[in-house]
């Protein structure tokens, strides 16, 4: 799954019409097919006036099967100033981006072409970005499903997880329905160890959502970028990390392989991942944080060794929700 580098929050809808309001992207022609071009127009809001100072590129990736992942991204999230990734923008302000071949736009092969059922599109350069867009391709002639509403969620989560709820744009904004957070009536059933499914009714065709585990605003799963459905009656989603807590950090050049231990794992070894330029990270199990606001004690090492530590005291952290934790060890025993 790509993951975007930087927080998407806007919640707005997409609607699949001819015309849209400030914040939507419309396609054209409105039932769009994998098998010709496609058109994108987003007409900006008023406070995105960076729309029309600087040049805006497209992010596109397709999605195959309905399973809401992204795949084969045309450009890697950094190549925002490839002209051939530019939008027009036109003399109304909107801006437009065609894509004539979706095969060969992406470089699919034959297997790929015929497992194409979708697009996530965002509209970015260096410096801004919008939401995630979602935009539904059928085959050939088909015609698209009359969304009723009712949704089938099936998402795999991370081993220890108990429970998973869904939030999101429910309702208007001010209303109890607008994120809300571990709400009964959008839990999901647990039929395996990681994996969470229900069905939901009364769902808005334009939600854009999120999985949570719990009833505060930061047990949310660690994802930048809100999850648009686009009028999908089915999505299968991962949850690669819950965000409560996710440790950081910058250690001495040459370390090959990093370890902490602390007051989470019972003072083990949790082997971190590397992230390049001598930063490693590690996130935080639910499972394993406080039940409250608790000190959290933690060490780092370069080998499942306690005689492999960083040099100073452990550190002690109060838990204060979704966050990450940036520690710096400049040299080792």
């Amino acid at each position: 799954m790509k993951k975007i580098a930087t927080t998407l929050f806007a919640l707005l809808a997409l609607y699949v019409c001819a015309f849209g309001a400030a914040g939507d992207l419309t396609i054209s022609p409105a039932n769009a097919t994998v098998d010709k071009a496609v058109t994108l127009t987003y007409t900006p809001l008023a406070n995105q006036t960076w729309m029309k100072s600087q040049p805006v590129y497209i992010y596109a990736c397709v999605e195959f099967n309905s399973n809401g992942e992204w795949e084969k991204e045309k450009a890697a999230w950094s190549q925002c100033n490839v002209p051939a990734l530019k939008c027009v923008l036109q003399g109304d302000g909107t801006l437009k981006y065609t894509i004539s071949d979706i095969k060969s736009y992406f470089k699919l092969s034959d297997s790929e072409f015929e497992q194409v059922t979708g697009l996530f599109v965002i509209l970015k350069n260096d410096k801004f970005q919008t939401t995630d867009k979602y935009v539904k391709l059928l085959k050939g002639n088909a015609k698209a499903a009359k969304f009723t509403g009712t949704v089938k969620f099936s998402v795999t989560v991370p081993a220890g997880t108990e429970k998973v709820f869904v939030t999101g744009t429910f309702g208007p904004e001010g209303s109890d329905k607008f994120w809300k957070h571990g709400d009964p009536k959008c839990q999901l059933k647990k039929v395996s160890e990681t994996k969470f499914e229900g069905t939901i009714t009364g769902v808005p065709e334009n939600l854009e959502y999120l999985y949570v585990w719990g009833p505060r605003n930061d047990q949310t799963e660690f994802r930048m970028g809100h999850r648009p459905l686009g009028g999908r009656t089915a999505v299968n989603d991962i949850v690669e990390y819950w965000g409560d807590m996710t440790l950081t950090v910058s250690v001495p050049k040459g370390t090959r392989e990093m370890y902490v231990s602390g007051s989470f794992n019972n003072w083990g070894f949790s082997r971190m991942m590397d992230e390049g330029n001598n930063s490693w990270t590690f996130h935080v199990a639910p499972s394993m944080l406080p039940k409250s606001t608790d000190t959290i004690e933690y060490k780092y090492y370069y080998k499942n060794d306690k005689s492999a530590g960083e040099k100073g005291a452990v550190h002690k952290v109060a838990f204060e929700g979704f966050a990450t934790q940036y520690d710096e060890v400049r040299s080792w025993k």
